[in-house]
């Protein structure tokens, strides 16, 4: 039988061969790192956006959900990376505190995961009506 690996035939690799695995695995490394990286992150951030999300629809929830005197610009809700999520001004005395503590567990330990918010918060103010007619509406943006 003809063997390519000399005349014994044991079937072991070169030395040559195990570098140039080595160099190809090490591209591979070198191409696709990055590339896992971004797509973690996007999906860290993501996840931070449906959070925010999510609290913001409690917010409107607990707000629409009677007629409350708050003036425009109320700042209600902020969700930051140091202090978590946190109740600035709840109209309704503690439903909006228990709403999100009821989706989220503890809210001090819920806090933003990617690098895109660490250090920012983000911010549910309250816009009121222009007239005594109409609900007022929540908005929410990361600063």
């Amino acid at each position: 039988m003809n063997s390519t690996r000399g005349e014994k035939g044991n079937g072991g690799f070169s030395l040559v061969e195990l570098v140039v695995v080595i160099a190809i695995m090490a591209v591979l490394v070198g191409v696709l790192a990055p590339a896992y990286l971004r797509y973690v992150e996007k999906s860290r951030k993501q996840s931070d956006d449906t959070a925010a999300g999510e609290i913001l629809h409690a917010a409107e929830v607990v707000v629409l959900s009677g007629t409350y005197e708050i003036s425009s610009g109320t700042v209600l809700v902020t969700f930051d990376a140091t202090n978590g999520i946190q109740v600035q001004n709840d109209p309704t005395g503690n439903a909006l505190s228990q709403e999100l503590t009821d989706m989220f567990g503890n809210l001090s330990e819920v806090k933003p995961v990617s690098k895109t918010y660490a250090n920012k918060t983000y911010t549910i103010t309250i816009v009121a009506p222009a007239t005594s007619i109409g609900y007022p509406h929540l908005s929410g943006a990361w600063n």
